[in-house]
């Protein structure tokens, strides 16, 4: 928990600094902030309960029933850090187009045709022979990939014992959104396949335009959340989730995060960790957010983070004194 504090109050004076000096207006940025927290709880509750529900009634019923509650207020102090965190990095996803402009889609087009033989991943993705319904596609893209993305640290300080592991995926966890959805988005800005063309103008995604409305993606809560966030960013406005960032897919990133923190609780399970993994970059790409390199990156860059740290509390345990 003080892990996690610490990387959070460096991670505010570090989002501050770089708010005032690239936004073009700071102020009004931190009060449109403050005005939409509202929606974003509401953001929260109407995409996360369904994954809150259970796993309230998993602490109710485990065995250690009293070691949980005394774990609570360390879990309370996290959560309102995580709050503050999602907070900044959603004011600094919305500022980097301020600091850096959309640049490389062209590049990470070029990129996903070249990997896959002068095919678009996305013409690959809806070219498959079934269909997947798309509300199914939302809530598993959106509501249950939101909790535990976002509130990993929570969940390890209230449930792990291994203080080894808290540590280690702690670090991971603020790794993953920092390095990769901030300091690399800000060096390879990009938009992704579903804003290509509104970016760019011309028709090199009108493709992905069409498969997305004949799969009627385009007029479900996807396609709203399309054009929402492009209106937010168009306005300069703020609301939960606001910022367009495509290179690397945090999206992508945090299920491999999840994926490799069941791995190591369940090595048994490792199908489990490799589906998830893989059906986050599928939907990734099926719904237009990403081109497929953004999420080959994310895996890539979060499996090598994770064999480091291990690495590094192997050599860390192994220079202590018996």
């Amino acid at each position: 928990m003080r892990l996690f504090v610490t990387f959070v109050l460096g991670y505010v004076a570090a989002a501050s600094f770089f708010i005032w000096v690239h936004d073009a207006d700071p102020v009004a940025r931190l009060s449109a902030v403050v005005a939409s927290l509202p929606g974003q709880l509401g953001f929260f509750l109407s995409n996360g309960w369904t994954f809150l529900l259970p796993f309230v009634a998993l602490i109710a019923v485990a065995p250690d029933r009293g070691a949980l509650v005394r774990r609570i207020p360390a879990a309370g102090i996290t959560l309102v850090a995580v709050g503050v965190f999602t907070l900044c990095f959603t004011m600094v996803k919305a500022t980097l187009p301020q600091a850096m402009p959309f640049w490389a889609d062209p590049l990470m087009a070029d990129i996903d045709r070249a990997l896959h033989l002068g095919h678009d991943p996305w013409a690959l993705t809806h070219a498959l022979p079934f269909a997947i319904p798309p509300e199914a596609a939302h809530k598993i893209y959106l509501s249950l990939w939101l909790l535990p993305s976002m509130w990993l640290p929570v969940f390890v300080v209230l449930l792990d014992r291994d203080v080894a592991r808290q540590r280690r995926f702690i670090t991971l966890y603020v790794l993953s959104w920092v390095i990769l959805g901030n300091i690399l988005a800000w060096g390879f800005m990009s938009a992704g396949p579903v804003y290509y063309d509104r970016l760019l103008g011309g028709d090199t995604f009108a493709g992905l335009t069409a498969a997305l409305q004949s799969a009627g993606i385009t007029e479900g809560r996807v396609g709203y959340y399309h054009d929402h966030l492009w209106q937010l960013y168009t306005s300069g406005a703020q609301d939960a989730g606001s910022g367009i960032s495509a290179f690397p897919s945090v999206h992508v990133a945090m299920a491999t995060v999840i994926a490799l923190y069941l791995f190591e609780l369940r090595r048994n399970i490792w199908p489990l960790s490799l589906a998830i993994v893989l059906l986050y970059q599928f939907l990734s790409v099926y719904l237009g957010w990403h081109y497929a390199v953004d999420g080959y990156a994310s895996i890539a860059a979060v499996v090598a983070l994770w064999l480091v740290l291990r690495r590094s509390a192997r050599l860390a345990e192994a220079a202590v004194p018996v």
